[in-house]
């Protein structure tokens, strides 16, 4: 298993200068010494974040949001920290370090990948051979070219006569294996291809990782499916892709927006036009884990599905399920046409660019839904829509657009708008309870001793100075936490060629559970704070002080429990010794 050293990371770090990175996603502008901008971790519309080039962090003054370059892309990315690693070296022409990761997160199923890669290869291989003619010319037929094949590692499946099967068992790869990677069948102890005589097109993951197959008859075969997928293996989960999601997420970062079809054939289309931001269900229903995805990208997500019922119908009930995800969402409906697929065919990309260009907002698209097959001039009929409309805004949370709904159904309808502001109340009540039960959580008093021992453990991050400061006049906390906090921040120190920043120690806590939470708290809460070695010494004071008070009380505790002389007699003079240092 590869490693990524911590020494390694820091150079990574070193070379990311913070406001580069963080200014490759959102627009900075620099105040004084460091730069602002719109927080991304909150609802912000005025510069909340302020990013330091001199310490390498951002922090939020609104919500609290605090890291270094690597907890900022994790965060923003939504991404697990080693793969925010890689994107930083990435952006920072550092790849090797991306090798390194993808042999992370590769390791465990490295022989399964291996295998679909020479299926992949093998496939490729066929459509160029002269029994790959016919199914080439089907491609073309179909507007497929060849920089599409390529693009999308489009091949064929042969008979079981040049089988995959022979291949991959010369290769030295077991029967099980091929079974259960889905590629072949096994039958009364014989094995063939899973996909034969069909056009394939292979499934990725969200890496890049070719997990499955999906296959395509382009002869005209009777009592034969028009599409074979590949079954669900141990590396693929049909519900946890998106067709084409690695090649679309970096140009719907940059495109701001992302487009989900249907079929796997209509985000192929998309792309031949030059539409490359876009992925394909493979269904109609969206799964959590597809909507993770698409959420992770914070782009705006438009539906573009089937011109049918069902299309229809999964609109919706995707529509609602991104909105609960708290996704931007858009809609478009095609007309004349099947899917994205035969529309473009048919009336060509500026006749889609078009549709792309007037996207309607989801709860526009719900609204005129909801108006199918009722007579508005009805009054049951209206009724019916005017509540369902209102049973709608119930569960969304712009203010502002509640607003402008009741008001233009008030006026498009003739209803109160007092009325209506009444039944939306109805169903959405204000609950009081809630902020009563939030509001003594959000003050939480901290002592002399928990303050001191806060900003030491910050002043210890801004070098050796401070660091031997602590070793000479304290040199331990008597509460675990800080105590662990402390002992971290010099073995790391000792460990790291005696150097020590803030963003460095802040890389290193990442994957500490017991104490990454509180440096992140003492870092957000102090990062503004001038540092000297004067300063420090006043809360070593102060902590010590405390300290001292502490041990009294338990000592004297100790002695009021005791039934022994001597022994109270010795606790008494530990007591008064205390408390001559408290003078």
């Amino acid at each position: 298993m590869a490693f990524v050293s911590n020494e390694e990371i820091n150079n990574i770090r070193a070379n990311a200068d913070i406001v580069s990175i963080i200014g490759s996603y959102l627009p900075l502008t620099q105040r004084g010494k460091n730069y602002v901008c719109v927080c991304p971790f909150h609802d912000d519309h005025s510069p909340s974040m302020s990013v330091s080039s001199e310490k390498q962090i951002y922090k939020c003054f609104a919500c609290g949001a605090t890291g270094n370059v690597f907890t900022f892309v994790s965060e923003y990315e939504n991404v697990p920290f080693i793969e925010a690693v890689a994107i930083v070296a990435n952006k920072c022409g550092m790849t090797l370090s991306e090798q390194t990761y993808k042999s992370n997160i590769t390791q465990n199923f490295k022989e399964e990948y291996e295998i679909m890669q020479l299926a992949q290869k093998f496939f490729m291989n066929n459509l160029r051979t002269d029994v790959g003619q016919e199914a080439l010319a089907y491609l073309k037929k179909r507007g497929i070219n060849d920089e599409i094949i390529k693009e999308f590692g489009i091949g064929l499946s042969l008979d079981s006569n040049d089988s995959l099967y022979s291949l991959l068992r010369k290769k030295g790869y077991d029967e099980k294996r091929l079974n259960d990677l889905g590629l072949i069948n096994l039958k009364d102890d014989k094995a063939f291809d899973m996909f034969t005589r069909r056009i394939t097109f292979p499934l990725w993951d969200k890496d890049g990782n070719i997990v499955g197959f999906s296959a395509r008859v382009y002869r005209n075969e009777k009592d034969v499916a028009k599409y074979m997928n590949s079954r669900e293996s141990k590396i693929f989960k049909k519900g946890e892709t998106l067709y084409n999601y690695h090649n679309a997420k970096d140009v719907a970062k940059r495109e701001k927006q992302i487009i989900v079809v249907e079929g796997f054939m209509d985000a192929i289309r998309l792309s031949s036009v030059g539409i490359k931001n876009v992925v394909a269900l493979q269904g109609t229903a969206m799964t959590q884990e597809q909507i993770n995805l698409l959420k992770k990208l914070r782009v705006k997500v438009i539906l573009c599905l089937d011109n049918d019922n069902a299309g229809l119908l999964a609109t919706v009930n995707n529509g609602e399920e991104l909105i609960k995800n708290n996704v931007l969402t858009y809609v478009i409906r095609i007309n004349g046409e099947k899917d994205p697929d035969e529309y473009i065919i048919a009336n060509g990309k500026e006749a889609f660019m078009q549709n792309l260009r007037e996207p309607l907002k989801f709860f526009d698209f719900k609204m005129n839904y909801l108006k199918q097959n009722k007579d508005l001039n009805n009054l049951s009929d209206l009724t019916t829509y005017i509540n369902d409309v209102i049973k709608d805004l119930a569960s969304n949370n712009d203010p502002i657009l509640r607003e402008l709904t009741l008001a233009k159904l008030s006026e498009e309808y003739n209803v109160s708008l007092d009325i209506l502001k009444s039944k939306l109340n109805d169903l959405n009540p204000v609950k009081i309870e809630k902020v009563v039960d939030k509001a003594p959580k959000e003050v939480i008093k901290k002592d002399s001793y928990i303050i001191g021992a806060e900003k030491i453990i910050y002043f210890m991050l801004n070098g050796e100075e401070y660091i031997r400061e602590y070793q000479k006049k304290l040199g331990f906390f008597t509460d675990s936490l800080y105590r662990e906090i402390a002992n971290e921040i010099v073995y790391f120190f000792e460990n790291n060629h005696q150097k020590i920043t803030v963003a460095d120690f802040i890389t290193y806590v990442s994957t500490k559970d017991s104490i990454r939470d509180k440096v992140m708290e003492i870092v957000n809460e102090s990062i503004n704070d001038p540092i000297d070695l004067e300063t420090m010494d006043e809360y070593i004071v102060a902590v010590l002080k405390q300290m001292t008070k502490n041990e009294i009380q338990r000592l004297k505790k100790l002695m009021k429990e005791e039934l022994d002389v001597d022994k109270k007699m010795k606790l008494a003079i530990q007591i008064a010794e205390l408390k001559k240092e408290e003078v």
